[in-house]
């Protein structure tokens, strides 16, 4: 139903509402809160969501709410989409971690690429993971059901309903603790493999000192480390949707 122009100065503090939980999840969620992405697209995306679900959300506003209290509240609306989006990011960049533990271990963590998605410098393998992990991300829909779960929270946490509790706290400890299995479970194959190389090498140093084992060693290890990660990759689809899901 239309919206007359004469209620929208009293439709403000729903619009207020929604809008910042919103763009909460704009502004942290993968893909959506890519630098890469122009914030001019996500400010539209942002207001379009909110006037779809203002006839369904707004109801669920007090009548009696005024802006002021509506600026009071834009708070934990935001953190509620924050939660949402640095979520995903914390389970994405498991994999991010593995790539950097897999090159710091095998000798290549001086190769270094600017990573456009988070604006921070990370390893060649580091960012060939996390964009493994978004490419999986994107691949079960993990954008749309990312945005289903924020419009359920309307349904969850009325607004103004936000409070800072211990079950927030957990669900943080509980992503972390996904994201390191996930870096584990990508990373714990290379780690074995260079070990289990850099024992050999040693054992031939010990044997044959004759040998020239730094000269092989390097090359030798990086061999192992790119043979075995991309192995380790290839496979780590059902790991990284695991994590996801």
């Amino acid at each position: 139903m239309p919206y007359s122009i004469l209620i929208l100065p009293q439709l403000l503090p729903a619009v207020a509402l929604i809008l910042f939980r919103v763009a909460g999840l704009m502004i942290a969620a993968p893909l959506f809160g890519a630098s890469s992405i122009p914030e001019r697209f996500r400010v539209l995306l942002a207001l379009a969501v909110t006037f779809v679900l203002l006839p369904l959300v707004g109801p669920t506003v007090p009548a009696d709410l005024t802006l002021a209290d509506a600026v009071g509240g834009v708070v934990g609306e935001v953190l509620i989409g924050l939660l949402i989006g640095v979520g995903m990011n914390i389970v994405l960049f498991g994999a991010q971690l593995a790539g950097l533990a897999i090159g710091q271990q095998g000798g290549l963590g001086l190769a270094q690429v600017f990573d456009p998605t988070g604006d921070v410098e990370s390893t060649t393998l580091g960012e060939i993971a996390f964009l493994t992990a978004t490419a999986v991300f994107l691949i079960v829909g993990g954008h749309r059901h990312l945005m289903a779960a924020m419009l359920d929270t309307f349904t969850v946490i009325p607004p103004l309903g936000f409070r800072v509790g211990e079950p927030m706290l957990g669900l943080l400890i509980d992503l972390a603790e996904s994201s390191m299995i996930l870096a584990l479970r990508i990373s714990g194959p290379v780690m074995i493999a260079v070990s289990m190389a850099e024992l050999a090498m040693a054992m031939v140093s010990r044997t044959v000192p004759q040998l020239n084992i730094l000269s092989i060693g390097f090359p030798l290890r990086s061999l192992v480390t790119f043979g075995v990660a991309g192995f380790a990759l290839y496979f780590a689809g059902d790991v990284i949707l695991d994590a996801i899901t």
